[in-house]
């Protein structure tokens, strides 16, 4: 009971930073590319818990690969929607490549994803936070290649295509049917296990 509470709660707390860390570099790139907008808007990006989506967070929790909410972007140009959509990319793969750096710089991941039940209750949590971040990140960077308008992929894809933009918002609810059954079917999951296994 003890190491699935302390699993549950890192769980929660590694998906709500992998969330922020996603979208709060997204939201301060674009402040920096509209700095016409409403001051009171731009303090907005500040409120880091809009960031987190409840339903995506239920999703790292029991399958590790979730979504989050995104800032409500009023795009103008294409260059502001494929720096917005690069950033996102970026911020979920350092957030990869830093959790793995940090864990194969600690002992106790010597077997890739295995923990020691006698630990105490602080290393377990920060053991199971470090992988929880891994696979939370890496699972969201590929829901995010996903197709759906308002994903980073969508971003790119807004600004090579304006017309292939609007095909994707008319197809959008087909491609979430289709994102919510790969995620429950767990296929990000055990693809980002693999991965960092192989990497550990």
């Amino acid at each position: 009971m003890r190491i699935q509470l302390i699993s549950l709660f890192a769980a929660f707390l590694a998906g709500c930073i992998v969330m922020i860390l996603h979208e709060f570099p997204k939201a301060l790139l674009y402040n920096g590319l509209n700095k016409n907008q409403d001051p009171k808007k731009k303090r907005n990006v500040y409120k880091l818990y809009q960031y987190i989506d409840p339903i995506g967070i239920l999703f790292c929790i029991t399958n590790q690969a979730g979504f989050s909410k995104p800032y409500m972007y009023r795009l103008k140009n294409r260059r502001s929607n494929l720096l917005l959509g690069i950033c996102g990319f970026t911020s979920l793969f350092l957030v990869f490549v830093i959790s793995v750096v940090v864990m194969k710089l600690q002992h106790n991941f010597s077997t890739p994803l295995s923990y020691n039940p006698n630990d105490s209750t602080w290393r377990l949590f920060c053991q199971f936070s470090l992988i929880y971040m891994a696979l939370i990140s890496l699972s969201m960077l590929f829901v995010n290649l996903f197709p759906v308008s308002t994903f980073d992929m969508g971003l790119c894809i807004a600004a090579k295509s304006p017309s292939r933009y609007f095909s994707i918002i008319k197809n959008d609810y087909l491609i979430k049917v289709l994102l919510i059954f790969v995620v429950i079917f767990q296929l990000l999951t055990d693809l980002s296990k693999y991965i960092l296994v192989l990497l550990l």
